[in-house]
């Protein structure tokens, strides 16, 4: 279902004055490294872009996590637009936060969402003139306001399914993404499991899978990162999000069955984990900063994906899925769909006596070789390609 053959340059000869701008409904700028910023980030040497900070989907509680993502809401909210330099990439992003507030249901809050939006929408249209806007979103619920631009082209960038998400209202996800593809012209999916549901409208469906950064997660760090520093060696490694997704009792049953290997989990944690915490041989590491995750990986011998195979998995692109493997590191993966798709460079393990059986192996694996093979292998799957793919699906 992939329509395009092969990698392509973006011309970043390029100047700004090309007719085709962007607004961009996503993640928040600069927070996390998502597939959309990587790809936006390089398209951005070329054409402008308008990027609009969204609220969550899920109901706000009241962790400490919440209240300071609030409070960081709240502030860039109450900023006038910001021209934000994307580092180590000569590109422009204007990021816009209007008032909006997190509420599916909430048809007051909706409509204050979409007059808060609109304007902001209006103004961006004004200053670009008369150049052809495109606007991309990442999250269906922006299903109110995404047309708030007349004769603008509606891309709905699909990464998940957002409606099998833990803490999630399914209905309510399921019908704002209902509205959003109605009103949108063309699709990207993430995954084979998204391309097939989208298709299924009859619009131009485009297959895009993530892409990895080859130059950052292919080349070995000169040091070690320290929040390694006295944690025991060899070390199995994973990091990105920690919630619902990750199966807790495997991971737990690997430790107890492997207490000369220490588990390191590093990335924010967004779900209870007292068990785990609880085990002398399993460390989290909190949040790193994407530039330094080369300096964690430096100090892991394999990695690993524990995700639960359920439906949400089935629709999972895991973007770390490419960059572990670029690193040359053994990747050891429960069976979810993506893996299985992969499984001729990817260890998957269906049971308890495999995992251990692909760990222990995977620690005394020749990470050098592997590493060039893996770079080889995905060489036309860097961020650049995706974005060149990403351009021809879109401007004609």
């Amino acid at each position: 279902c992939n329509p395009w053959t092969g990698p392509r340059k973006m011309n970043e000869d390029s100047n700004r004055t090309t007719a085709v701008t962007f607004v961009v409904f996503s993640d928040d700028w600069n927070v996390h490294m998502s597939s959309c910023q990587h790809i936006f980030r390089r398209i951005a040497r070329t054409h402008s872009i308008d990027w609009i900070n969204t609220v969550g989907l899920r109901r706000p509680t009241l962790t400490l996590r919440d209240v300071d993502k609030a409070r960081r809401k709240l502030s860039g909210m109450f900023r006038r637009t910001s021209a934000e330099q994307a580092s180590t990439i000569d590109a422009e992003v204007e990021v816009h936060q209007p008032l909006m507030l997190p509420a599916t249901k909430s048809k007051f809050v909706r409509r204050l969402n979409a007059l808060s939006v609109s304007r902001t929408m209006r103004e961006i249209a004004a200053r670009r003139g008369d150049k052809k806007i495109v606007i991309v979103t990442t999250v269906p619920n922006v299903c109110d306001y995404v047309d708030g631009i007349p004769n603008a082209g509606i891309v709905y960038y699909c990464v998940d399914d957002f409606s099998e998400w833990p803490g999630l209202d399914r209905q309510a996800v399921l019908d704002m993404e209902s509205l959003l593809v109605e009103k949108s012209d063309v699709f990207l999916a993430t995954s084979n499991t998204l391309f097939d549901r989208l298709q299924k409208s009859g619009k131009p469906t485009y297959y895009l899978p993530h892409g990895v950064d080859l130059d950052l997660f292919s080349h070995q760090a000169p040091r070690q990162h320290e929040v390694l520093d006295g944690v025991p060696a060899p070390r199995a490694g994973f990091f990105g999000l920690f919630d619902d997704r990750s199966d807790q009792a495997l991971i737990a049953a690997l430790a107890k069955a492997m207490p000369d290997i220490s588990f390191v989990i590093a990335g924010s944690v967004e779900t209870t984990i007292d068990r785990l915490e609880s085990m002398d041989n399993v460390y989290f590491v909190g949040q790193i900063d994407y530039p330094r995750l080369p300096e964690l990986i430096s100090g892991m011998q394999v990695l690993f994906i524990p995700y639960h195979v359920n439906a949400l998995s089935d629709a999972l692109s895991p973007l770390k899925l490419k960059e572990y493997l670029v690193t040359g590191r053994r990747v050891v993966s429960t069976p979810i769909r993506a893996a299985n798709e992969m499984k001729d460079i990817v260890v998957v393990a269906h049971s308890l006596q495999e995992w251990e059986a692909a760990l222990r192996d995977g620690i005394s694996s020749d990470i050098g070789k592997r590493r060039e093979e893996m770079v080889s292998r995905l060489a036309s799957e860097s961020w650049d390609s995706k974005a060149a793919d990403m351009l021809l699906s879109l401007i004609h």
